[in-house]
């Protein structure tokens, strides 16, 4: 199976990277692998505490001996990465932040004994046939009695500590593909009382998925420019001729961002593509960090009232796969002759790639 190769090759990896590795700190990878940290936070403040101090006490070491900048993150597969805490010393994030990606990676994977077991299988297969310097009967003994407690978290082996000094939270992936956004949204955070963050991009580029990420570490708004389609009743034959003109940007300038910038409660409609008129009401208290994400939240009537554009892009081959899984071939066929080159049109002619302050390719 592809994830046995994987596995293979983090173990690999690691034993490279890190010759003094023993046999508790490969069976740590593996459960780090499934299970994430293995257990919940259950107190946030408790969490960012202990960060605190451990990053602390990181400083104070750096004083006796260099520590070169590196990498932040570092790969162990299964969608899951370690985030080396001596290395936030050179980087312009809150630790708050990087608690908040702890506590929501922690809280949300779950793993399994069974592919735990599995997984420890491929490490002893690789030991059997001397791919990695391990006796077998030692491999298996420690096995044998880590399955007899049920599996307890496992610590680093002391010459594991005393060679490599580990110190880190795990963490998702996708904070790592995103670090750069966490970065500059921190900075704004510190400097201005509202922030406004537009996401632009292909369709299918993850746009609602990035905002969804944001929103699950910081306490914000999320705006979706869908719900701000024209209405039938606007669609003139000039404003369809207009690059970009499918979208209500002046009821978006008029209701959402005049309302965040009157610093008091608002309201907007959603725009039900079903009905093609204005339905819901939502009732918006404003906060600190807003984030407006969907195709043409960067159109040049609205561009100038954000303090960080993010633009994602995705290759049209994994464009038309994702679009096929999330909406049906049928659908599929829909976006490709009849939205897709508008949004395209609307990119390259107001040169919204070029004016973003941060490019994310998938």
């Amino acid at each position: 199976m592809q994830y046995r190769k994987s596995l293979k090759n983090l173990l690999f990896k690691h034993y490279k990277l890190y010759p003094r590795m023993q046999i508790q700190d490969m069976v740590k990878l593996i459960y780090q692998n499934e299970f994430a940290g293995g257990h919940l936070i259950a107190n946030e403040i408790n969490s960012l505490k202990r960060l605190q101090e451990e990053c602390r006490t990181l400083r104070q070491r750096s004083e006796d001996r260099e520590i070169p900048p590196g990498s932040v993150f570092e790969d162990i597969g299964n969608g899951l990465c370690r985030l080396h805490l001596a290395m936030l010393q050179w980087v312009d994030i809150d630790l708050a932040t990087i608690n908040r990606f702890f506590i929501n990676t922690s809280n949300s994977v779950c793993g399994s004994i069974q592919n735990f077991e599995a997984k420890l299988e491929v490490f002893k297969q690789c030991c059997k046939n001397k791919l990695l310097p391990y006796p077998i009967d030692e491999v298996e003994a420690y096995l044998h009695d880590c399955q007899s407690q049920g599996y307890p978290p496992v610590r680093h082996s002391k010459i594991y500590r005393d060679s490599y000094s580990p110190a880190y939270r795990i963490v998702k992936a996708e904070y790592r593909d995103y670090f750069e956004a966490f970065c500059k949204i921190d900075a704004l955070i510190k400097s201005k009382d509202i922030v406004l963050v537009a996401i632009d991009g292909n369709c299918g580029a993850g746009k609602s998925t990035l905002a969804g990420l944001l929103s699950a570490v910081y306490d914000c708004n999320v705006f979706h420019m869908d719900h701000f389609f024209l209405r039938p009743e606007l669609k003139t034959e000039d404003r369809l001729k207009e690059v970009g003109g499918n979208i209500d940007y002046v009821r978006f300038q008029q209701e959402v961002v005049a309302g965040l910038q009157s610093r008091r409660e608002f309201q907007y409609q959603i725009y039900d593509c079903t009905q093609m008129a204005l339905g819901q009401y939502v009732s918006v208290l404003p906060k600190q960090l807003n984030i407006i994400e969907g195709v043409y939240s960067m159109h040049p009537s609205l561009i100038s009232n954000y303090d960080l554009k993010i633009f994602l892009h995705i290759e049209e081959k994994e464009q038309r796969l994702r679009i096929q899984k999330r909406n049906g071939t049928f659908m599929q066929n829909r976006f490709f002759s009849e939205w897709i080159p508008l949004e395209n049109q609307y990119f390259k002619e107001m040169k919204i790639r070029e004016q973003s302050d941060l490019v994310f390719r998938r």
